[in-house]
């Protein structure tokens, strides 16, 4: 074999090996952007038993936007149906049905892009003082209520969040 053929071969499998390094390279890049831009969906719940005042907060703490494709309110293990806040409003009525009680409600509402590290307050409930609710019973009752949001990233992978799972972590 003469130095031209030793070159050219040389040059060949030098090339072949640039090419397979760019193409490895380029998919670790690209994993390392859909780890990067992955929402984390989660929710925190604050109790101030002794002023009757209860807050369920869910917060995108993940480093990616959500894309929020459904919202759901289930209490007992059935769907509640409704628009907007009414599931909420309905889950709270079945929960709580002769407690006094104010609330405010919040939803997301199919195709709303959730930032990362942003936070919504579900639901915010505030007993009157006349209501003889203890601590446990209120928790226990609570307990009763799932949320389940579908939603993806912007790379379409798809997840949960339910607070059912939430509470099994605990």
């Amino acid at each position: 074999m003469n130095c031209e053929v030793i070159t050219g071969i040389s040059s060949a499998v030098i090339a072949l090996c640039a090419l397979a390094y760019t193409v490895w390279q380029g998919k670790q890049a690209q994993r390392h952007n859909k780890l990067s831009f992955r929402p984390h969906l989660t929710s925190w719940s604050h109790r101030n038993a002794d002023k009757g005042a209860y807050t369920v907060e869910l917060m995108n703490n993940g480093l990616g936007p959500a894309l929020i494709e459904s919202f759901t309110i289930k209490v007992d293990g059935k769907v509640i149906s409704g628009e907007g806040t009414e599931p909420i409003e309905k889950g709270l009525k079945i929960l709580f049905p002769n407690a006094p009680y104010q609330s405010h409600q919040a939803y997301m509402d199919k195709g709303y892009s959730m930032a990362a590290k942003e936070k919504c307050t579900i639901v915010a409930i505030q007993f009157a003082e006349s209501a003889s609710l203890n601590k446990e019973a209120i928790e226990h009752t609570f307990n009763r209520a799932d949320l389940i949001i579908k939603y993806k990233s912007f790379y379409e992978e798809e997840f949960t969040y339910s607070s059912e799972d939430e509470k099994s972590n605990k």
